[in-house]
């Protein structure tokens, strides 16, 4: 028995179940030493399970109790504060605590990382002979437990052989308690695993002690640590399921819960920048500020990153399946095997084609087939887009600029040509309705640019019917390159327009898209093509499967970053037992359906242009009657980057003629080539009448 003199009673007991002895002992606590009485210089592994403790008490009981090599675990329940908070200003006892962790000497479970809490107190001292003690009651290991403060404490000490039936129930109890929390500092020992100067090494402990672990903004931290809670929930996750398949068939089963009560506690110590930005961005929502935590719904979380980045919550999760938190607080695994049978997957792309069709039957244009392309070209584009980050990786990897070559879309046409619906559709493709709105145009700043850095998230960002002039060269042109981590994902960008082109420099790291068509303003036009764009489909889904399987390909023939996503298309086709439609874009359709030649034919056909040459130099010159900053513009800016066009009111010098050579859908007269063609007919003329 101990020595705690507040013993009140100790006593053999056998146990009916197992005829096995234990030694009971009913004690109160009165003070710290009384506590300490049980902690003896023989104990070689303590496990504990407390609701608060102290940094402190921990070394205390390492330092001053059992054996050299013991070893503590501790299980801490309460989740109302971040443990970080407790080493604020004590970066050598974060350095002592981090060492002994890492030496596994110590290891503490946070039941606030899992948005758990424990109210147990438990605790396993392992004897160097075997023997155990067992104590249940009510001490925590805090300075307020085993301070100078005079607090009473019940106990209930059990002291077995060690491996006896009662051993086994106490192991379980501290099982089942540990599987609650997530070992706390493994973060921080990954930080600086391979740090070897010691005052960097200071610096990263002293980042993490403030709640930053990360090179990122405050912003971009605070939301990535948003995003690592919601891909640690135990949700079901459910699949997207077509009209014409069996749900139940389809529906994804996980252990979580389908309808989960749950809420995401997120820390704000260390983001002292962000917090008052935030207080005021959740007032609308279901979620709330109390002290330095936010409490919200998963839901909540998502609808604000929408509301704020242009962006709902989509991540990839261990297994490579790509997931969306709706605002619904629901999760959708968009990752599904396709079909064995080719007929649900022909009854997807029928829909998708009918979609297509729309042009034919609703569209006035005299280049519909162009237009389907460029539709089609639209949703590859989108269907690649999650997949952006995933794209990076490798090609920061490769030195490959990712402003350049990992392709922003632009979309422009008049009203009424279905730019918004377009991107209405797909969204709808990717969310199964639950995102369904592009972003205002009237939004896009530079400031809200260069914040969508900051969602981290895979989900396209589109700002619709935009002013050109509104989208920031510079800032556009160094979105990415500079401030992509493997930290942090960055959507793609997509920018509607009913504007022409946009700057050239804009045009040279985008893929821009014309839709020529006028749809018909009619009632009846509207309902169908919203009746068509809002049913289920999960082509994407299966979509996503085939192409997580798929290589980042370092093309050699061309900058196509989206043949592999054309190629998965073709592989649906292809499983679907379904001819691929003529309009189809097996290359990028900006460059198969280029607009920008039909408008320099249209130009030298009509005679508003005039070629020359001038020092080595193709110079087209307009009529005067088109606007300098309008039409000849324009004309400039649909020319091929190759050709180094510049632009000088309503001249335009082509410094490298041989780029459009083949470009222009005519053969290149100058007025000299001209005048003389005429002279050679005259004098022909004169020859024969002579």
């Amino acid at each position: 028995m101990t020595e705690n003199p507040n013993t009140i009673f100790d006593s053999k007991v056998q146990f009916n179940q197992t005829n096995e002895q234990a030694e009971l002992e009913l004690a109160t606590l009165k003070t710290r030493n009384n506590f300490e009485t049980y902690f003896t210089d023989d104990i070689t592994h303590i496990q504990a399970i407390t609701y608060s403790d102290s940094p402190e008490t921990l070394l205390h009981i390492l330092d001053n109790t059992g054996t050299n090599d013991l070893k503590l675990e501790v299980v801490i329940g309460d989740n109302t504060i971040d443990y970080r908070k407790k080493l604020r200003g004590k970066n050598q006892l974060a350095t002592r605590l981090e060492k002994l962790q890492r030496q596994n000497q110590l290891k503490i479970f946070l039941t606030s990382k899992n948005n758990n809490e424990v109210h147990t107190k438990l605790y396993i001292l392992h004897h160097k002979d075997g023997t155990r003690t067992n104590i249940l009651g009510s001490p925590n290991l805090s300075e307020q437990g085993w301070g100078n403060s005079r607090q009473k404490n019940a106990i209930a000490t059990f002291h077995t052989s060690g491996n006896q039936a009662l051993d086994k129930v106490f192991n379980s109890w501290y099982r089942e308690h540990r599987e609650y929390g997530k070992q706390f500092m493994k973060d921080l020992s990954k930080q600086i695993e391979n740090t070897d100067d010691k005052t960097q090494r200071e610096d990263v402990i002293h980042a993490w002690i403030d709640g930053r672990n990360t090179s990122q903004t405050e912003e971009a931290e605070f939301e990535q640590n948003i995003t690592d809670q919601l891909q640690d929930l135990n949700v079901d996750k459910l699949n997207i399921v077509g009209e014409w398949e069996d749900p139940d068939t389809t529906v994804a089963i996980t252990d979580g819960n389908l309808s989960p009560d749950l809420t995401i506690n997120q820390s704000l110590d260390g983001f002292d920048n962000y917090i008052t930005d935030l207080r005021e961005e959740t007032r609308s929502i279901d979620a709330s500020i109390n002290g330095t935590t936010l409490r919200a719904s998963p839901g909540a979380i998502s609808e604000h990153s929408k509301a704020k980045f242009g962006a709902p919550k989509m991540w990839f999760d261990s297994k490579d399946n790509l997931i969306l938190q709706t605002p619904e607080d629901i999760q959708l695994d968009l990752t599904r095997k396709p079909p064995n049978k080719p007929e649900p997957i022909n009854k997807a792309l029928q829909h998708l084609e009918e979609y297509f069709q729309t042009a034919d039957r609703f569209g006035t244009s005299g280049y519909k087939e162009s237009v389907k392309a460029q539709m089609w070209e639209a949703l590859i584009w989108f269907f690649w887009a999650p997949f952006i980050n995933k794209y990076a990786a490798v090609y920061r990897e490769q030195g490959i600029d990712l402003d350049k070559y990992l392709p922003s879309l632009y979309i422009y046409g008049e009203p009424d040509s279905g730019k918004g619906t377009l991107a209405r559709y797909a969204f709808h493709l990717l969310s199964d309705g639950h995102i369904t709105e592009p972003e205002d145009g009237d939004t896009l700043t530079t400031t809200r640019l260069r914040n969508v850095r900051n969602v981290d998230s895979n989900f396209p960002v589109v700002f619709d019917d935009i002013d050109p002039n509104d989208l920031d060269t510079e800032a556009f042109l160094n979105f990415r390159q500079k401030h992509w981590t493997q930290e942090i994902n960055i959507p793609a960008l997509a920018f509607i327009s009913n504007d022409t082109l946009p700057r050239k420099r804009i045009q040279r790291r985008t893929k821009v898209l014309n839709l020529d068509i006028q749809f018909e303003d009619t009632h009846h036009a509207a309902k169908y093509i919203h009746d068509l764009t809002e049913r289920s489909n999960p082509l994407f889904t299966w979509f996503a499967h085939l192409f997580a399987d798929r290589e980042v390909i370092m093309r050699s023939d061309d900058s196509d970053t989206l043949a592999e996503a054309r190629n998965i298309f073709k592989q649906l086709y292809q499983m679907a037992d379904r001819p691929l439609p003529d309009y189809f874009p097996e290359q990028p359709a900006e460059k198969e359906h280029d607009i920008g030649r039909r408008e320099w034919e249209d130009a030298y056909s009509g005679q508003i242009v005039d070629f020359t040459r001038r020092n080595g130099n193709l110079i087209a010159e307009f009529d005067e009657s088109l606007s300098v900053y309008g039409s000849v513009r324009q004309y400039s800016r649909s020319l091929p980057k190759e050709a180094r066009p510049r632009q000088d009111g309503h001249k335009i010098k082509i410094r490298d003629e041989n780029a459009v050579k083949n470009w222009f859908p005519f053969e290149i007269k100058t007025k000299a080539d001209q005048n003389n063609n005429q002279t050679t007919e005259s004098n022909g003329l004169l020859s024969r009448l002579l």
